[in-house]
């Protein structure tokens, strides 16, 4: 009878571990289950995130694009009307001028010619740096190059060195590129009351390094973080695949690299 005894509490506590084992696995199973699922939520609400950000991302693009379009097809019909009408109008103008046969008003003529001949050339030039045609026929380097050129002045120095033979670029991204270019340089213009400039490109790892900078004002990089200008060459950087870096001390100047690929 004792031994029955024994069993049985033998067998008891035995069905109580079995029953301790049983549980702890059941509960294990369902906390594996459910880290499981939450993983799988995770990934479904990450890859839902990321589609949802490279929706917009190609939306931003898309639509950056559109506004390049229109802005070149819109710069392509100024530089047509500069050329066609206003251009050959001042030409007109000067030639009348200088029909005219006085001499005491010799010296008034010859000024107004002057002014004239330089109002004729600023437009033909305005009318080039607009044209995209002439853009890509030239080239991106020979453009900027011509922008720089028309700076030369008085009391304005200009340091425009590039390395020979670099990687061509196809013309979509070297439009881009090349308004970039000139919005900085539109930019210095403007806003930094500089009296040198120095603009330097060269091949580096396969890369074209483009390095612009100045020796203005300068500025606090925290106070136009946030304007237009910035934000629009922050997105065509991104858009031609290119980093830009932009370095600027008060009263020390700006320095702003670009490195793209061909």
């Amino acid at each position: 009878m004792l031994l029955l005894r024994i069993l049985l509490m033998q067998k008891e506590k035995l069905d109580l571990f079995l029953y301790v084992i049983l549980t702890s696995i059941s509960v294990l199973l369902l906390l594996i289950a459910g880290f499981l699922l939450f993983r799988i939520y995770l990934k479904r609400k990450n890859a839902l995130i990321l589609e949802k950000q490279t929706m917009r991302i190609e939306f931003e693009q898309t639509l950056l694009r559109s506004q390049l379009e229109i802005q070149e097809q819109t710069f392509s019909y100024i530089s047509k009307e500069i050329h066609d009408n206003i251009g050959q109008v001042l030409s007109l103008a000067r030639l009348n001028i200088n029909t005219i046969q006085t001499d005491s008003e010799k010296e008034k003529l010859e000024a107004t010619d002057e002014l004239l001949g330089k109002a004729i050339t600023d437009l033909r030039n305005l009318s080039h740096s607009l044209d995209t045609d002439t853009i890509r026929s030239n080239g991106w380097i020979k453009s900027t190059e011509k922008i720089l050129q028309h700076l030369q002045m008085p009391g304005f120095t200009i340091h425009f060195t590039h390395e020979e033979n670099l990687p061509e670029m196809n013309h979509e991204k070297s439009i881009i590129l090349f308004r970039m270019i000139q919005e900085m340089i539109n930019n210095i213009i403007r806003h930094a009351e500089a009296t040198e400039v120095g603009f330097e490109v060269k091949e580096s790892n396969k890369k074209i390094s483009i390095i612009l900078k100045d020796n203005g004002k300068g500025f606090d990089k925290q106070t136009v973080i946030a304007g237009n200008g910035l934000r629009n060459l922050e997105s065509r950087s991104k858009m031609i695949g290119a980093i830009m870096n932009m370095q600027s001390v008060k009263n020390k100047g700006t320095e702003i690299s670009i490195l793209v690929d061909p």
